[in-house]
């Protein structure tokens, strides 16, 4: 197993990405502390998931773009389980809104969760992966920060917040070397409720799938899989890159 003794730190692990990411590292040895805001009952059937494949496993609920409830997070991890090896931020979300109609609380509500969260969550860890001299941290982006405006019409706030994490990935990964691996991962169009939820029609959805060169959309097994390598030694001389796994949507 690839993980075998690791403990895993996942942020928004309830569903979606998260949730197939913390199966998988479970599934690879790792034991996970599953990260959730609003989605408590779905955290439970992940935390039971994980304790079922004889993992050690708990449910911490934190908004992460709240540093007094991060702090208490990670005391809470390191309390349990005595260390974090790997660190997953994948907490985020967004919410539609043109460019010329976007609210200020609505950029400030997707730029703190998606960038400022990934900044505190990983501040908060890296002062103890520093100490141990061991770590390795897991970035979510997204193609949509890569390619910007065109990968998703109307996520302006999502999209610079996404390519801030790209910069933010780069800029730890030099900082913290070489006891501390940082990447990210910057999938495309995934199969997943997240675009439902930000208001994404089901046309708009399918019309963005044809643009995708391999045709369809992802699973969030083939993001899993990207953070299970990352995670993993068989990644140890790679850092401070981006692996996008969109099925080609973001080339020129």
């Amino acid at each position: 197993m690839k993980l075998d003794g690791k403990v895993a730190l996942i942020t928004g692990a309830s569903k979606g990405i998260g949730r197939a990411i913390a199966v998988a590292f479970a599934r690879e040895g790792a034991d996970v502390a599953v990260n959730y805001l609003t989605s408590e009952e779905d955290a439970k059937k992940v935390f039971e998931i994980v304790t079922s494949m004889g993992r050690r496993s708990i449910l911490v609920k934190a908004d992460v773009s709240k540093s007094d409830q991060v702090k208490m997070m990670v005391d809470r991890v390191i309390g349990e389980f005595g260390r974090i090896d790997i660190l997953v931020n994948n907490a985020g979300f967004t919410k539609m809104a043109s460019i010329l109609e976007l609210a200020e609380d609505v950029w400030d509500e997707i730029v703190d969760v998606n960038m400022k969260g990934t900044y505190l969550v990983s501040r908060e860890v890296l002062k103890h992966m520093v100490e141990r001299k061991s770590g390795v941290i897991i970035n979510m982006a997204s193609v949509a920060g890569i390619v910007g405006e065109t990968a998703l019409p109307g996520n302006l706030h999502y999209n610079a917040a996404k390519q801030g994490i790209v910069a933010m990935t780069r800029t730890m990964a030099k900082a913290f070397a070489p006891d501390i691996r940082v990447n990210a991962i910057a999938p495309g169009v995934i199969l997943t409720d997240f675009h439902a939820r930000a208001g994404v029609t089901e046309e708009r959805i399918k019309k963005r799938i044809q643009d995708v060169p391999l045709l369809r959309a992802g699973r969030p097994e083939e993001i899993a899989s990207v953070a299970v390598f990352l995670a993993s030694e068989d990644s140890s001389y790679i850092t401070g890159q981006t692996i996008v796994v969109d099925g080609g949507l973001g080339m020129p």
